[in-house]
């Protein structure tokens, strides 16, 4: 695993990143995911490599891209912690929001969190419900997501997070152009614009990622998002 995952952070731009204490974290993580998906299915990928490669190098990937490395990350549908986790042990100056509302990857993450030994904070429930609690709306510096939603649909789960001058960071793959066109109503309602779109490539593998970074703009309207359901039913579109 030492070997990959260093030779993915170096095509990717951050090898000087890792250190002892990093590699420790990431070979505790492997260790757990695969110790819980016997049980909990948490990932279609049983193989070390394939987890190093498709989960954690591919999490990392934007990372060059980002506008800061400090400042308040929320993780939206994170799963069995992807892409949060992994930023975050690269970058542990983020505080770091993990939502989900899976029971059984809330456990899984509780777990982790405890063999991690890391800072972080695990919220249970949907974008829906939190993105209206006063500690979170338009109050977060970055969100990210990655397979996720459409981009329509990810955008009213994730702005309502975001205080103006926030950014979403969405990782996409082959649909992106076919999403992006059909988000401009969302974006023109919720209060974001497209800032940037950088195609990578996964190390290792080469195969092609699109990461697509929305700035917000304009204070997004009370009514979004609206109830719990309803963005995937009936997209801004």
């Amino acid at each position: 695993m030492q070997t990959l995952l260093r030779k993915g952070l170096k095509d990717i731009g951050i090898e000087t990143s890792l250190d002892e204490e990093k590699e420790e974290l990431f070979y505790i993580y492997l260790r757990e995911l695969k110790r819980w998906n016997k049980k909990f299915n948490l990932t279609s990928y049983k193989e070390e490599d394939d987890i190093v490669i498709y989960h954690f190098l591919d999490s990392l990937l934007p990372l060059p891209h980002f506008p800061i490395r400090k400042g308040t990350l929320i993780d939206i549908g994170t799963g069995a912690g992807f892409p949060g986790v992994p930023l975050k042990i690269i970058e542990p100056c983020f505080s770091l929001y993990l939502l989900e509302s899976n029971k059984k990857k809330i456990f899984f993450l509780k777990n982790l969190q405890k063999k991690l030994r890391l800072d972080f904070q695990i919220l249970e429930g949907r974008a829906e419900d939190i993105a209206r609690l006063p500690q979170f709306r338009e109050n977060l510096d970055m969100a990210v997501a990655r397979a996720v939603a459409p981009l329509p649909v990810l955008l009213e789960y994730s702005l309502p997070f975001l205080k103006i001058g926030g950014r979403l960071v969405s990782y996409k793959g082959p649909k992106a152009q076919e999403e992006l066109a059909s988000s401009g109503k969302a974006l023109e309602i919720l209060g974001g614009k497209i800032e940037k779109i950088i195609h990578c490539t996964l190390p290792i593998v080469g195969e092609k990622r699109v990461i697509i970074f929305i700035l917000k703009e304009r204070e997004t309207p009370e009514k979004y998002p609206r109830r719990a359901g309803i963005p995937a039913k009936r997209p801004l579109k």
